[in-house]
């Protein structure tokens, strides 16, 4: 099990756990999923589902460090640490591209979270040799678009409803660095700092 624990504040002064999803975090991440707003789940999943079939579920718990990766936020003054954002990366392992997607619940929409999340995958990212991820975002979803183009996001592709984004990951490392007022931000960063003495993770 990947035990890496990050303890850190929102801007709120909410204080926030992030860790890697396991195995285990079914229902925290079906009970997420159900509690985001109908248009946050339809920005996140393209659909309007309440109710995550287990075929959907069993594709994000099927996280392996390597390929595919991904943090969730727990809410700590919960009893049941509530899942209250997740950001997610899935490797192709021929070309090396990764798609990425995030989602927070609607309470935690301009707290810092967001970025908070985007530290951490894109961290985790460079240590687990991902150097480009790939996203798509509806059109009228102005909140993930200005976050993208924030983070050094590309648009290499708008059609009809959807946009689709680039980004370096180095250079979204580097930009979340250079962001300030994020002290959630920082803190991710410090704790990867400390990571890094672990083995890196290197591709199969």
């Amino acid at each position: 099990m990947d035990n890496r624990a990050i303890y850190t504040s929102l801007k709120t002064g909410k204080r926030i756990y992030l860790r890697p999803i396991r195995p285990q975090d079914g229902l925290r991440l079906r009970e997420s999923i159900a509690n985001l707003s109908d248009q946050s789940r339809y920005y996140r999943f393209f659909s309007g589902m309440k109710n995550v079939p287990d075929s959907v579920l069993d594709r994000l718990l099927a996280v392996d460090g390597i390929n595919h990766l991904a943090w969730g936020a727990l809410d700590l003054a919960e009893h049941d640490l509530p899942a209250i954002g997740v950001v997610r990366v899935i490797r192709d392992p021929p070309t090396g591209v990764a798609e990425l997607a995030i989602a927070t619940l609607d309470a935690f929409h301009n707290t810092g979270l967001a970025r908070i999340l985007m530290a951490a995958i894109s961290s985790d990212c460079l240590e687990a040799g991902i150097s480009t991820l790939k996203a798509d975002v509806l059109s009228e979803n102005k909140k993930a678009r200005s976050l993208f183009k924030a983070l050094g996001g590309i648009c290499t592709q708008s059609e009809g409803a959807y946009m689709a984004f680039t980004f370096d990951v180095a250079l979204m490392d580097k930009l979340l660095r250079s962001m300030q007022g994020l002290d959630g931000v920082r803190d991710v960063f410090s704790a990867f700092d400390r990571f890094g003495a672990y083995p890196p993770r290197l591709a199969g």
